[in-house]
């Protein structure tokens, strides 16, 4: 199941939540990119094996520098990083005491830069908040990235940006790694990364093999870890709370929906085909401005908002009201949903959970 088919399918369960039955007949994997799906595939194994491989060939750690073990972690961070908008998708320590930040996003926007800074920000005040030393350990980010970001550098999918001085890093500690997911499925259908034997490469195989629905090489289907993988994203596996909880939290949606993103499956058009664009999918936005159209004013659009959108956020989630996330989280909790991942998914502590 690709980003597009995902988001039919939210927006069918909010017509009938019986529709996941439908799609669970018609596509095998659910959307391995999504916050949600991503979360309960990899944060929730026990023992995080498949977490740890991804990370290992992702950031290409090698030898001593490979990660053994790794501890996931409550969001705990002071002041206004409280929002689900501002939470990672996942954040851990490894058995050497270094820090993990892995982040998916769907879909590019002007601020992603941003906020990456901002996670990493908020990441090391909390650590000096705790440790009362400003000696930090060495810190990942992972930006797993369904977009292109670096057109500029075509050939290449795995990005390492680091701060430079003189030609050599001046802050060795802090690494983040860009993998962008989109361009490699495009290499690899032009032939350009068929010697590319990387365990990254490998990865992304099995990761694209997932979602266009496709027969995999037989390196993937032997692989013990990518084993796990298959069986583990099956849609069949996953009750429909997850959707739920996701359409109302899920901050890639909430993003794309501010820049006038949606697949040509936009709120109030039928068939996705959004009003005064032809096939139903809006491309040319150049900061929120519709191409064809006049000082970025998309016809029926006010100041670059969608219709039926106000101020660029979906009708109906309005940040997902706590009334919705309560009622989900309660019945997430009375399914025997384990409550590491309500409360991720949600934002609510434990205690909250129970009390609701």
């Amino acid at each position: 199941m690709n980003r597009t088919q995902h988001f039919a399918l939210l927006q069918a369960m909010k017509i009938d939540k019986k529709n996941l039955l439908k799609y669970q007949k018609i596509y095998k994997y659910a959307y391995l990119l999504s916050d949600g799906i991503f979360k309960v595939v990899f944060a929730e194994e026990k023992g995080h094996s498949m977490l740890i491989s991804l990370l290992n060939a992702m950031l290409n750690l090698q030898g001593s520098e490979r990660i053994q073990s790794i501890t996931l972690e409550m969001q705990e961070f002071p002041g206004v990083f409280n929002r689900k908008n501002c939470l990672l998708d996942i954040i851990g320590t490894t058995n050497a005491g270094e820090k993990v930040l892995v982040e998916i996003q769907q879909q590019g926007d002007k601020f992603f830069r941003d906020r990456v800074e901002y996670y990493m920000a908020r990441v090391i005040e909390n650590h000096v908040h705790k440790n009362e030393k400003y000696e930090l350990p060495r810190i990942y980010f992972l930006g797993l990235l369904d977009f292109e970001m670096f057109p500029e550098d075509p050939q290449t999918y795995i990005h390492h940006v680091d701060q430079m001085c003189n030609g050599r890093k001046y802050f060795p500690k802090i690494q983040k790694v860009f993998v962008e997911i989109a361009k490699f499925f495009e290499l690899e259908k032009n032939g350009i990364t068929q010697t590319d034997h990387s365990d990254a490469a490998e990865w992304l195989r099995a990761i694209m093999g997932i979602i266009k629905e496709e027969p995999m090489p037989e390196s993937i289907l032997q692989n013990e870890t990518f084993k796990k993988l298959l069986e583990s994203v099956k849609l069949i596996n996953f009750i429909e709370d997850i959707f739920n909880l996701e359409v109302k939290n899920m901050t890639d949606l909430q993003a794309q929906h501010e820049i006038g993103y949606s697949e040509g499956h936009e709120q109030g058009f039928a068939d996705g085909i959004e009003k005064g664009f032809a096939d139903g999918k809006e491309k040319g936005f150049a900061e929120g401005k519709t191409k064809g159209f006049a000082d970025g004013k998309e016809k029926g659009f006010a100041e670059g908002k969608t219709k039926g959108f106000a101020d660029g956020k979906e009708k109906g989630f309005a940040e997902g009201s706590l009334e919705e996330r309560s009622k989900i989280a309660k019945s997430l909790y009375a399914n025997g949903v384990p409550l590491e991942i309500i409360m991720r998914c949600s934002g609510f502590s434990e205690e909250e959970i129970k009390n609701l």
